[in-house]
């Protein structure tokens, strides 16, 4: 067990989880239960680049490391041997390579692994449930709303060693923290041009891409998401956009915005970021329209609140957005989920997922958001929805079924 001081040794941790970007990004609630902490504490962790790229400019305190699919076991081994002693693993991937990675770790440290408990039966049920039903019953409320964010299984795996290794007198802070994910901006002064125009005025990302195609919701559905607001928005008053994403994302966001007749600004800065130059630029926006993508997991970790768009994907998986600002928008259809990350082509091959989703819902969640100021970081960490597993709150705040 560890043995606090707050002039002792650091508490070391280990966290791993190498693959996802959305999913790493939601990890750093990990860190922020850790730097809330009163004794000092060392983290490592162990992923893979382009999140660890972003996690690392962050949090420059976080040593991180990268594991690529591409190394042998011989350089596995070294770079274990390099992170030296530990107090504490946890895994937060939970497949058969990372806990094989962590188990070579533990034999090499001596310290013991506590695992995020994946809701694969869930998801299963929830999968099953939707083929047999079809269409002709609308999605029960269980699919809809989620019991679990996936950031608090993961927090609550490293709750559960916290509690084991920490003495008594510290798990009150480990019970009593309500740790989000975050990506802590420091002061990023404006250096690009692009960055000094976002820097100004109101702005409204847009970010139409995701990991496969079928969890994309059709340029229409952006395009008349955009051109509700133009109507909403005097000519004068017309917030800007930006446009984000990678190259192909830069096509569709050109598709989008010549769909509208949008006065304001306009910046596709689509295929032309890094990955943490986009998290800066989504730092300094009002708000972000997007898929169930990582952008929207790394818009609320910077405190930009969202309006996120579920087609075959459902919320009941745990990848809602987490802020009270934020929303999440789907159909009723009984069909969803199409399968557990949502690259199954449409079995009807109509993709009313999306189609039947109510743009004036998402037009007036987003006409609030940029008719105000940007609310200061610290006080938007202080409304998080509660989706807790400890406390069993069950919320069904911000998710918005058409």
């Amino acid at each position: 067990m560890y043995a606090s001081s707050l002039n002792g040794p650091s508490l070391r941790v280990a966290l791993y989880r190498s693959s996802s970007i959305g999913d790493a990004i939601l990890g750093t609630a990990c860190i922020d239960l850790l730097k809330q902490l009163p004794v000092p504490v060392e983290i490592t962790w162990l992923g893979r680049q382009p999140s660890l790229g972003v996690i690392s400019k962050a949090w420059p305190a976080v040593r991180c490391i990268e594991i690529r699919r591409s190394l042998s076991l011989p350089d596995i081994d070294q770079l274990i041997k390099e992170i030296g002693p530990l107090h504490l693993i946890v895994d937060l991937q939970s497949n058969l390579r990372s806990r094989w990675v962590c188990h070579r770790l533990a034999r090499e440290t001596n310290a013991p692994i506590f695992t995020a408990a994946k809701i694969q039966l869930l998801r299963n049920q929830l999968l099953m449930t939707a083929r047999l039903r079809g269409r002709r019953r609308p999605l029960p409320r269980e699919a809809g709303t989620p019991k679990h964010l996936q950031y608090q299984i993961m927090v609550n795996a490293l709750r559960e060693g916290l509690f084991q290794q920490l003495p008594v007198n510290l798990r009150d802070y480990v019970h009593t923290a309500t740790p989000v994910p975050r990506l802590p901006m420091g002061k990023q002064p404006p250096e690009t041009p692009w960055q000094k125009e976002l820097h100004f005025g109101r702005w409204l990302a847009v970010a139409p891409g995701a990991a496969h195609a079928t969890k994309q919701a059709p340029p229409e559905i952006f395009s008349g998401v955009l051109s509700l607001l133009a109507e909403e928005f005097k000519s004068a008053d017309l917030p800007g956009v930006v446009v984000l994403g990678d190259e192909k994302d830069r096509k569709a966001g050109i598709a989008i915005v010549d769909q509208v007749d949008w006065h304001g600004p306009v910046l596709n800065l689509a295929g032309r970021l890094s990955l943490w130059e986009t998290t800066i630029a989504l730092s300094s926006c009002n708000a972000l329209l997007s898929n169930d993508s990582a952008l929207g997991h790394i818009a609320e970790a910077v405190d930009t609140p969202v309006a996120i768009l579920f087609g075959p994907t459902v919320e009941g998986f745990g990848f809602a957005p987490r802020m009270r600002e934020s929303r999440a928008f789907s159909a009723s259809l009984g069909c969803r989920p199409c399968s557990k990350h949502g690259r199954t082509p449409c079995r009807y091959d109509d993709h009313l997922c999306f189609a039947a989703i109510s743009l004036p819902e998402v037009t007036g969640h987003l006409s609030n958001l940029l008719s105000r100021e940007r609310v200061a970081p610290a006080t938007r960490l202080s409304e998080t929805k509660q989706h807790g597993i400890d406390s069993g709150v069950e919320s069904g705040a911000g998710i918005h079924n058409g």
